[in-house]
């Protein structure tokens, strides 16, 4: 007696193969290959219900045992003992020629089910077969069906991993492999949906910062509004301060006649381009024009959109150092986007900032002038720019030979506070007469205020409170947009570039010494010539 899934095929020529399934007793759900002539069927023996009886005829099987199957023909005939019960497919018999599928059951309660085959060699059992005898196995178990599930599903699990055939099991073990991989990919693909789901979102937030931020630095009607209000409540302390200074010092009045020209209003508008297709990042427009906006109240932006242009506008100072336009500035004015967090946010998810418009005015001048980056520093926030039409500009300022010492008085010229500080000081009416044209933005605010001959630096007053090679330390009052703006001694010379605002340190501000910005100057020069 062959279990089936053993190798070993005993019959010989191109016979039918044969097998039986237990679906009574401990061992229910097993199958066994007839390869001999003569079996053995004994419902007491749990363990060997059905076993090989080879060298025995039917007859002496039949003195010892319920019944006998012995081969004949293409199939096995089943006899059963005078004194034994037998049905196949519930019809009483005492012998009779088995044919594929039909159910054999002895009086003892014992249950098989016979099956044949094309060949000995192709006794492999089909889903279907196995199915079919799982659940005839389960209506036979008398025991609940949580105590019988367990081994019910062991028994089909090992019969299809070792009662197949080989083809079935390999294709059965692609298929495993094939939604292994499935799974691992949508795992994976999963993952990466929530990276950049999370990235997305990130980019969301970030852009809105930055955006917030540039709105803040920008000016629209409302803000006019208010300004005009502020104007009538005498919002005009930087004029004020202004005159006091001037009241105070005859050195700082020479200082603000002969170099007030020579400071530059710098205003400028940077977007983001996808650096493989060249589109710029734009506001997603609804039906009525207006841009959309997520639900937590972001814009929508997008590359393949025909929405207004997503423009960071900002605001700086600058100051003239020699002859053919040459100025200088912060490299956080030249390039706004360098050393931001906010921005750096953006930029890591594949778009690049560009500079759309960089230009500056002159308090002698009417009309913007473009200017144009020639370089940077990269240890210091330097840059030197160039102002495209050099025969605006008024007299260079000189760099200082010398540094600061602490106790030094200092004067800081430029533009703190943007166009917002310069609406202040240009008075109410003024405003209100902006408020009244259409079309009011960045662009044309300050336009008009230079057509109006309202663009004047701010100068304040301080003490140097230290000084030494890579920075300068003082009290004189500035904030953002006055970054770049020249800090002068006495004598009027540049002694430091306005840089930062240092809020641990309140009231103080800090400065790049001048001797870095006349070795960038230098640099600049030699690669020139060479």
């Amino acid at each position: 007696m062959t279990e089936f899934g053993d190798e070993d095929i005993a019959a010989s020529g191109d016979a039918p193969g044969a097998s039986v399934v237990m679906l009574s007793g401990p061992r229910r759900g097993r199958t066994i290959r007839l390869t001999g002539s003569t079996y053995r069927i004994d419902p007491s023996d749990a363990k060997e219900m059905v076993s090989d009886a080879r060298g025995e005829s039917a007859s002496d099987t039949l003195r010892t045992h319920a019944a006998s199957l012995h081969r004949a023909g293409e199939s096995y005939e089943i006899v059963s003992r005078r004194d034994q019960e037998l049905w196949v497919n519930g019809e009483r018999v005492d012998q009779r020629m088995l044919c594929g599928g039909e159910l054999i059951e002895l009086g003892s309660g014992a249950v098989l089910r016979f099956r044949l085959y094309p060949s000995p060699k192709s006794i492999f059992k089909s889903f279907t077969d196995i199915f079919s005898d799982y659940s005839d196995c389960a209506k036979r178990d008398e025991r609940s069906f949580p105590r019988k599930l367990p081994g019910l599903m062991g028994g089909l699990l090992r019969d299809l991993a070792t009662q197949t055939s080989r083809r079935f099991r390999a294709g059965v073990s692609v298929a495993l492999v094939l939604l292994g991989a499935l799974i691992v990919w949508q795992l994976l693909y999963t993952r990466s949906l929530e990276q950049r789901l999370a990235a997305e979102q990130t980019r969301v937030a970030h852009l809105a910062e930055l955006l917030q931020r540039a709105e803040s630095r920008s000016v629209h009607k409302d803000d006019l509004g208010t300004l005009r209000g502020e104007v009538a409540q005498g919002i005009g302390r930087a004029t004020r301060r202004l005159e006091a200074l001037e009241a105070r010092s005859a050195a700082a009045r020479r200082i603000i006649a002969e170099y007030a020209y020579s400071v530059v209003f710098v205003q400028g508008g940077f977007g983001f381009r996808d650096p493989k297709t060249g589109q710029f990042l734009h506001y997603v427009s609804g039906p009525d024009g207006e841009p959309m906006r997520l639900p937590g109240g972001q814009p929508m932006v997008g590359l393949e959109v025909d929405g207004p242009l997503v423009e960071i506008h900002f605001t700086g100072t600058a100051f003239v150092v020699g002859a053919e336009g040459v100025l200088i500035t912060n490299r956080h004015v030249a390039r706004p986007w360098e050393d931001d967090d906010t921005v750096a946010a953006i930029v890591a998810l594949g778009v690049e900032p560009v500079m759309r418009r960089l230009v500056g005015y002159v308090s002698s001048e009417r009309s913007a002038m473009p200017l144009n980056l020639v370089g940077t520093s990269d240890r210091f926030d330097l840059a030197v720019l160039r102002a495209e039409e050099s025969t605006r500009l008024a007299k260079p300022f000189k760099l200082a030979r010398e540094a600061p010492s602490a106790g030094d008085e200092v004067l800081v010229l430029g533009y703190p506070t943007g166009m917002r500080a310069l609406l202040a000081r240009a008075g109410e009416d003024f405003v209100k007469a902006l408020r009244e044209r259409p079309e009011m933005n960045f662009w044309r605010v300050a336009a008009e205020l230079s057509n109006a001959g309202l663009i004047q630096p701010l100068a304040t007053r301080g003490i140097v409170g230290q000084a030494t090679a890579e920075s300068v330390v003082y009290d004189a009052e500035t904030s953002q947009g006055g970054s770049g703006g020249p800090v002068l001694n006495l004598q009027g010379e540049v002694v430091a570039v306005n840089t930062a605002i240092l809020p641990e340190f309140r009231g103080s501000n800090m400065g790049v010494p001048a001797s870095h910005a006349r070795r960038l100057l230098e640099r600049i020069r030699a690669s020139t010539k060479n």
